[in-house]
């Protein structure tokens, strides 16, 4: 991540410009921190024995740490380790204050993150009761603390029995599942929903002190918010507000200057301060300035600005510093000629972008291990897959601020949820008071991020009521349901908006995704649609390109996770598709036979060798999914968005992700890199009149991209049948048929199972290719696989330069010991063609002792159980 120096200079001349008043500013009385992570230790209120803690941490980390439990994303490990989550811990630290902390006149403990039911003692008094995971708890210890040891103790409680008399309150909501189990308790609990469980996660519901803890001093005042409002952006100059929120606790005369961190000052004002809050709106201008746009349309330009408060002596009282973008963002919804319908698409300085992304969830069960390293990772991966945008659903968290700083910097917008998801939620004074301060503290601390775009209310909500029958299975009367809807529409129709009223204006706040619920024919022609009628409805690929909607901001398809992964957690008798360990690591019912169900369409079906179908899985969501991104992209500006189900695991689980919870790339992951491509060809198959079309897609603003490319039907040993060159023009940021031609005219008389047409060339520079097959996978007469593997090693680096001597289709390396993914996986080779792949290894060893597999698709169609061939290295 990019630091930020700040400069001493940004304080000189707040006063005035004299030199006796610059000479002033050179005291520092602003806020004192002190970390308190450290000397936790934790137990069972029921046990004696303090054991060793972390802080940030959850109470199942400790025990693993501890080994009193195994890995709990172990093969069967999740049932058996349930219990942990039913009892009453105890965590407590001693703790010596810094005296400059007791020297002054405000002491504030800060609890950062509280997951979630607490008590908080300081030296044996009970200082704060928590009941919400979003909030950051700060509270008074000023007379508690002394000088010396002090001890700081806080008692978790379990979520399920603090939730179950609130359950009680409502008895008409759902707040267990046909089996009596406690998931729907969730809802009357700030608490991370998907902790209870969902269909790609287990239930782990923690408890802990999962975000920092911190003694916090100071004089005077500090500076509790800043908000910064783009009002008008030119090329020659943006003007701005900076609104700073001052916490004084006495009446006193300050300066306020807003600097960059060269010291260059855009704004000074000088005020009274009254004791409690104070707004103070500062204008300020910045001249020819450079934009924030979001990847692949131009740079994330950012400015760093530091907003500083010094009292009349000259002294600074306290400082924040920040980074922002400047941009605008519309999202345009405006009716069009088809029916009732409506755009849905992101505006972006002016321009219509294509939303290339997907949904992000928790990287973790056990959030306190995600690292600075696996943020940077994770956004790394999304901009190098030219995506543009991440939703992080609503079922998680609101991320860490590192999350949205990583956005900022790669460019990548954020669709943020606030956190509902899929139930419906109580809506008596209490519960709405403490969801206002989340969304308030929440809000204020993310608002000044400029890759977000877009506040969203709720995951699914709204389609839950409207589709998903819950009236008639929990026999609802008339007047019930009105109460149930009223709470509904005053939390996400009054309560949010009104937060965002007052906390956020810069951006649209869209109350329910979806738009429209599945099954409503209103959801293909207006604002955002989750697709499940494949996978949940087990339609057919094809029809994502067929009923694209507007904004297709879910859909996917579930694969396995990657081999390796099952390795490190699975015992060797696991690894086999219907174990208890593969049992517990599907969370979808359904999940396998639905897999089987679509691989009986388009692929062979072999699950005698269990890396083999870990293969098949993933070329079979690979390329379902690769239909629909490429076929949202091509039928834009009718569709203008492409955000798949999901990006990420967060355990071992075969699921709807690109990445498993290792950080693996599955073959989607790969895909999505090639789809999802500035410049692309796409070729799409017409079903219904088996009619082959080619499109050109780009999402270059500057130019056309033009070029000549060949349209060649040729066999899987090289020959080529006919050729034809295209000229080729593709207006900036659209999409373009090149030409739609039936099948039987590009056969010719040809046998579809052996002859593949492939378009390849160059549009502006930038070389295209798309490959189109005639029939499904499984009926193509491919050729046993021959090629040529030359290997070239340098430390624990090994290239592998690949020579196709026929067709190979889905070509895998795989390895033993990689210390992260191929450069390339799951590609297409024609004949004759030459291709590299770069394998890191954690150990540097011989190439011959890697073990370096070459897996291809040509030989399975043949022979039912025959597994990845094993090449010798030479």
């Amino acid at each position: 991540m990019k630091k930020i120096l700040l400069f001493a200079a940004a304080c000189l001349g707040l006063y005035s410009c004299s030199d006796s008043a610059l000479s002033l500013v050179q005291q520092d009385n602003s806020l004192i921190k002190q970390s308190l992570n450290q000397n936790w230790q934790f137990k069972d209120v029921d046990s004696t024995a303090w054991l060793n803690a972390t802080v940030p941490g959850v109470v199942h980390t400790d025990l693993l740490n501890l080994e009193i439990i195994e890995n709990p994303f172990n093969g069967t490990a999740e049932p058996k380790l349930q219990w942990i989550e039913k009892k009453t811990w105890e965590y407590q630290a001693n703790f010596t204050p810094d005296n400059n902390i007791l020297d002054k006149e405000e002491q504030i403990l800060v609890l950062e993150g509280v997951d979630t039911y607490a008590d908080v003692y300081v030296n044996d008094e009970l200082v704060q009761k928590t009941d919400n995971m979003f909030l950051a708890w700060r509270i008074d210890v000023k007379g508690k603390i002394k000088s010396g040891e002090n001890k700081l103790r806080v008692v978790f409680h379990p979520a399920y029995d603090v939730a179950e008399p609130l359950a009680k309150k409502y008895p008409k909501l759902p707040a267990d599942n046909d089996k009596g189990e406690p998931y729907k308790t969730s809802v009357f609990t700030r608490k991370a929903p998907y902790s209870y469980g969902w269909d790609w996660g287990p239930r782990y519901a923690t408890v802990g002190l999962w975000r920092p803890v911190m003694l916090e001093g100071y004089n005077t005042l500090r500076i509790e918010s800043t908000q910064v409002i783009q009002k008008t952006q030119s090329q020659e100059l943006a003007t701005l507000d900076m609104n700073v929120a001052i916490e004084a606790n006495k009446e006193g005369e300050v300066m306020i200057a807003v600097a960059d961190t060269m010291g260059n000052i855009f704004a000074k004002k000088s005020l009274k301060l009254v004791k409690g809050i104070n707004i103070v709106n500062m204008p300020f201008q910045i001249e020819n300035p450079k934009l924030w746009w979001p990847n692949g349309s131009g740079e994330p330009n950012l400015y760093a600005l530091q907003t500083m408060v010094v009292d009349h002596n000259g002294a600074k009282l306290d400082s924040k510093t920040e980074r922002i973008g400047i941009r605008t963002v519309r999202w345009v919804q405006e009716p069009d000629s088809v029916g009732n319908g409506k755009s849905f698409y992101v505006e972006v300085n002016g321009v219509p972008i294509f939303s290339k992304g997907a949904n992000y969830i928790p990287q973790d069960s056990f959030l306190p291990r995600v690292t600075s390293e696996r943020y940077e990772e994770i956004v790394n991966v999304t901009k190098e897959s030219n995506m543009n945008i991440l939703r992080v659903w609503g079922g998680g968290i609101y991320e860490n601020d590192e999350f949205y700083e990583l956005c900022d910097e790669n460019g990548i917008m954020v669709w943020q949820d606030f956190i509902f998801g899929c139930s419906l939620y109580p809506w008596d004074k209490e519960f709405f008071a403490n969801v206002e301060k989340e969304a308030v503290e929440n809000v204020k601390r993310l608002r000044n991020h400029p890759s977000i775009v877009l506040w969203c209310g709720n995951n699914e909500i709204t389609e839950l009521w409207h589709h998903w029958g819950y009236q008639k299975v929990y026999k609802w009367t008339e007047t019930e349901q009105k109460e149930i809807f009223a709470g509904m529409e005053a939390l996400f129709y009054e309560l949010l908006p009104n937060v965002l009223k007052n906390q956020d204006t810069t951006r649209y706040y869209h109350p329910s995704s979806p738009t429209y619920g599945r099954g409503n024919p209103q959801s293909q022609i207006e604002g955002d649609v989750h697709y499940w009628g494949v996978f949940h409805d087990e339609e057919p690929f094809s029809v994502y390109k067929d009923k694209p909607g507007r904004y297709s901001n879910e859909y996917g398809f579930q694969s396995l996770a990657c081999y390796d992964t099952y390795r490190e957690y699975f015992e060797e008798k696991d690894m086999k598709l219907y174990s208890d360990a593969m049992v517990i690591h599907q969370k979808n019912f359904k999940g396998y036979r639905v897999i089987e169900e679509y691989m009986s369409r388009d692929l062979p079906i072999l699950k005698d060798n269990f890396r083999t179908y870990v293969y098949l899985t993933q070329i079979l969501q690979q390329e379902g999914i690769k239909i629909a991104m490429e076929g949202h992209r091509s039928r834009r500006p009718w569709t203008m968005g492409s955000l798949y189900w999901q990006l990420n695991d967060l355990w071992p689980v075969a699921s709807w992700s690109s990445l498993d919870s290792e950080g693996r790339w599955k073959a989607l992951q790969f895909q999505a890199k090639r789809s999802f491509a500035p410049t692309i060809l796409s070729f799409e198959r017409v079903d219904s009149t088996a009619t082959c079309r080619l499109w050109g897609i780009t999402d270059k603003l500057d130019k056309p991209q033009t070029g000549k490319i060949s349209v060649t039907l040729m066999d899987f040993e090289g020959k080529k049948i006919k050729e034809q060159l295209v000229d080729v023009e593709v207006e900036p940021n659209t999409s373009e048929m090149l030409f739609a031609i039936s099948d039987l005219q590009l056969l010719e008389g040809n046998d579809p199972s052996k002859v593949l047409l492939v378009a390849e060339g160059e549009l502006s520079g930038t070389p295209v290719r798309a490959i189109y097959y005639f029939t499904q996978f499984k009926n193509l007469d491919l050729p046993e696989p021959k090629y040529d593997v030359q290997y070239t090693q340098k430390d624990n680096v090994v290239t592998a330069k690949i020579t196709a001597k026929t067709m190979l289709k889905s070509v895998l390396f795989e390895a033993d010991a990689l210390q992260n993914n191929p450069s390339d996986g799951y590609f297409d080779m024609l004949a004759g063609e030459t291709k590299t792949v770069i394998l890191n290894f954690i150990e540097n060893k011989s190439v011959e002792e890697y073990g370096i597999f070459v897996t291809t698709l040509n030989p399975l169609v043949h022979q039912k159980g025959s597994q990845p061939i094993k090449h010798n290295v030479k």
